[in-house]
């Protein structure tokens, strides 16, 4: 069996994907949150109860707890352009939303089949 090193543990966080944004017609560039930025994001929502396969039930969270956290999912997720808190803020409506939730689901929070049914 090969021994987890430091580089395996990190190689994560290098990792990286182009999501096109349809409503400014541009391609943004996002990464997977890491397990320190992730409990920011879930911090925000404050007490969210678990699935049985230990993933966060994000369905029973106040809607403006989600836009905030989803936000900041954004924020911390854009790697290019690198995008401050306030400045995902100021991007056009549901922008914010759409690069929070893949930045989540990248990050194994929440996957592609899960985010279709809640739409």
């Amino acid at each position: 069996m090969k021994k987890l090193t430091k580089e395996d543990i990190l190689i994560g966080k290098k990792y990286s994907e182009t999501l096109h944004i349809n409503s400014y017609d541009a391609d943004v560039v996002i990464s997977p949150l890491t397990d320190g930025e992730l409990s920011e994001v879930l911090a925000v929502l404050g007490s969210v109860p678990l699935k049985n396969d230990g993933t966060p039930d994000t369905g029973k969270v106040d809607v403006t707890k989600n836009f905030r956290a989803l936000r900041l999912a954004a924020s911390l997720g854009l790697k290019d352009p690198k995008l401050t808190l306030d400045e995902v803020a100021e991007m056009k409506f549901g922008v914010p939303e759409l690069i929070g939730t893949k930045v989540l689901e990248i990050s194994g929070v929440t996957s592609a089949a899960n985010a279709k049914k809640k739409s």
